[in-house]
């Protein structure tokens, strides 16, 4: 019989109680009475075994890197995974403390198989729930009272009230499964230093546990009831086999053989190896592809390119944990379909070959079309490439004009007639476009386009030339350098411009290859966030099935070179590399602002993401607790404070990042005006322009010494460390 089982890591202290029948337990460092029944039954399990019997050398699935292991071990209820416990390996460095929270959280996110349901609260991490996708078929979702929702890189982050209300959406259907809080059972937690150890019960949760080299942490599901039986940890071990981690690569979104098989993506593992296929079925020549909102999304030209009456998708979803095809969109509008830019957790926009449509990404829905500022037919062409700055989109008509959108009324407000093709954001903030002369600056604050000469040796960027791909104009996350691939046809050379040097190179040049490479279409370029290596897709000849994908450091030279053995015309589009780090804000000082007057603060600092441009994090107002005392608003990364009378409130301050969005509290005090005094001056004082020792301007810090230009007309030079 199916169960929706209570389960929580627990760690056990057994004492004395004043109650008859009861003892007092420990869960995750939390003090529970339970039955002496239940005590018995958990100090049984516990002295079940004299060691852990685990073998370091038998572990296969690892993750992490270092000089220190230690093993994850976990053991469901009602005999399943054939009663065995399933074991993993985690490393680190020597010269790092890691806790037990760390260990199954990196587990968790390295194993897309593996998930768990949990909560943070006074006594660390509580986890509700543990799962493992037995059948493989990458359905990992939970079924709550509202609805059906996905992990965040292995992680269901509920409320601890919801652990028993919650479970594995297929549990019944072959997935191991156990979870809850409150009633039938929980997950108990041991641990021990050394595998040659017995289990204990640990005397605190997980997130205070240290860890040590050679240890194991153990986590085995028990029971309220003791009639329900006893789960004991009884060395039964099962050692599993390696596994691709899907957070640490490259997915490929191919077009593939148009007429013979609909568009794919393949995947490359950080260690070279290749997943063919991994998604099947995302539409005709998908050309581009991207992680948003712990999602997958890949834009395909046509929905079908076979001689069936199957439909698939111009644009296709999948979850962002197993990049499992979760829903289809078949039609944009009758439009072919060309990329995407998330706008925030709830809308983002599809480019087409005619126009620009916003999409529902709460109800995955395609709405309605871009228009003119006065709310008219934009009557747009071919667009592609879209980048979000602050309040607006900036998008490409391809080789026409660049467009700036109201991302609240989804209102084009601004156009720059040129020929441009591609547009990236670089580390500083600053807005490239790709353009027929070269490449170009985009002057945010007059809408005009800055052209960069560029100097002798150094090619125009290439574009598609006819059938539309992303282009290989890319930055880099690590250093303020944006990328590009040139010539068109038989794409040769990688060029890189250095913008804090103002310098100039060829990093990538296959004019004398060995093997005759080159470079399949001008979008076959991107850079690695973390690395900040070059990823670069190489063909032999059209109707010739050799492809390989090579990668650089930054300064050009080889690293590895790995081909794909998978026969077929893969046609690569796009590198796409996984979203997996969330935003971290950090404390926000308290603002103090006189009655009547405005205060000023710089967000542009408050939140990172070291997968994501800081630039790139939309922020905004969640909540005001009082809106009598003040109001907050966010414009041009600035939040903006108004006081209306004397008193204290508490804003909350969204930021999103890549569509995952965390909040920081900010106190505000407003002042009575009648208090004003010689200091009052300063009160509203805040920065108005920043500029480079050079004389550029910028939109954010930016590491050396900076020109910072306050609202009274002053000037002081800041060092950026």
């Amino acid at each position: 019989m199916n169960k929706n089982f209570t389960s929580l890591a627990f760690a056990l202290l057994v004492s004395a109680s004043a109650l008859a029948q009861t003892t007092t337990i420990r869960v995750q460092g939390a003090p529970r009475k339970v039955s002496t029944a239940l005590a018995a039954n958990i100090k049984k399990a516990a002295e079940a075994t004299t060691s852990t019997n685990i073998d370091f050398s038998k572990i296969e699935r690892w993750t992490g890197q270092g000089d220190c292991q230690a093993a994850l071990a976990i053991k469901w209820a009602d005999g399943q995974n054939e009663g065995k416990t399933l074991v993993w390996g985690y490393r680190w460095n020597s010269t790092e403390t890691k806790t037990g929270e760390d260990l199954i959280r990196a587990v968790v996110k390295a194993d897309p198989a593996l998930y768990m349901m949990a909560s943070n609260g006074a006594w660390g991490i509580a986890i509700g729930g543990i799962g493992y996708d037995v059948d493989g078929d990458r359905y990992v979702t939970l079924t709550t009272m509202e609805d059906e929702i996905y992990p965040r890189n292995g992680v269901f982050n509920l409320p601890y009230t919801e652990f028993d209300t919650s479970a594995s959406t297929k549990w019944g259907e072959s997935d191991a499964w156990n979870n809850g809080y409150m009633s039938t059972g929980f997950w108990n937690y041991y641990v021990a230093d050394n595998a040659t150890d017995a289990l204990q019960m640990s005397m605190v949760g997980a997130t205070g546990r240290t860890l040590k080299d050679g240890c194991v942490d153990a986590y085995v599901f028990g029971y309220f009831n003791p009639e329900d039986g006893t789960n004991v940890y009884d060395g039964n071990l099962s050692y599993l086999p390696a596994t691709v981690d899907y957070t640490q690569g490259v997915y490929l979104v191919n077009e593939d053989w148009t007429g013979h098989r609909n568009s794919t993506v393949n995947f490359l593992s950080k260690d070279g190896t290749f997943v063919y296929d991994h998604v099947q079925n995302v539409g005709m020549t998908a050309c581009y592809g991207t992680f948003y909102g712990n999602r997958f999304y890949a834009i395909s030209k046509k929905n079908n390119g076979l001689k069936t009456d199957d439909a698939f998708g111009r644009i296709t979803v999948c979850d962002a944990n197993s990049t499992r095809i979760i829903k289809q969109i078949k039609e944009i509008a009758g439009k072919d379909g060309r990329s995407f830019c998330g706008i925030d957790e709830h809308k983002a926009y599809v480019s087409t070959s005619g126009g620009i449509y916003t999409l529902n990404l709460d109800e995955l829905s395609v709405g309605s079309a871009v228009t003119n500022a006065d709310g008219g037919t934009a009557n747009l062409g071919e667009c592609g490439n879209m980048v979000r700055l602050g309040n607006y989109v900036y998008a490409i008509e391809y080789n026409k004009n660049l467009h700036v959108i109201d991302c609240s009324t989804d209102r084009i407000v601004a156009s720059i007639q040129a020929k441009v093709f591609s547009i990236t954001m670089s580390k500083d903030g600053s807005l490239w476009v790709s353009t027929d002369k070269g490449i170009g600056r985009v002057n945010t604050e007059n809408n005009k386009l800055e052209t960069i000469s560029l100097p002798e040796g150094i090619n125009v960027p290439a574009n598609s030339n006819g059938a539309w791909c992303p282009d290989g104009l890319c930055a880099s996350m690590q250093n303020n350098v944006i990328y590009w691939t040139s010539v068109s046809w038989n794409i040769l050379k990688v060029f890189k411009y250095d913008i804090n040097n103002n310098e100039f190179a060829k990093v990538v040049d296959l004019s004398n290859d060995a093997d005759k490479w080159k470079m399949y279409s001008a979008s076959n370029l991107r850079i690695d966030p973390i690395t900040d290596n070059l990823y670069v897709s190489l063909f032999k000849d059209y109707g010739v099935t050799d492809y390989a994908v090579r990668t650089y450091d930054n300064k050009g030279n080889k690293l590895n070179q790995y081909d794909l053995e998978q026969k077929n015309y893969w046609f690569p589009g796009m590198f796409v590399f996984p979203d997996t780090e969330d935003p971290i804000v950090g404390k926000m000082d308290d603002i103090t602002v006189l009655q009547g007057k405005e205060a000023e603060v710089d967000l542009s600092t408050i939140c990172t993401d070291a997968d994501n441009f800081q630039a790139a994090i939309v922020k905004t107002v969640k909540s005001i607790a009082d809106a009598e005392i003040a109001t907050a608003t966010v414009k041009n990364g600035k939040l903006v404070v108004k006081g209306l009378k004397a008193g204290s409130t508490t804003a909350t301050i969204a930021f999103c990042s890549n569509g995952i969005t965390t909040t920081a509290d900010v106190n505000i005090n407003v002042s009575d005006a009648t208090a004003i005094s010689s200091t009052a001056a300063a009160t509203n004082l805040h920065e108005v322009a920043r500029y480079t020792v050079d004389g550029r301007r910028i939109n954010q810090p930016q590491k050396g010494l900076n020109i910072v230009k306050f609202s009274d007309g002053s000037v002081k030079k800041v060092v950026v460390e």
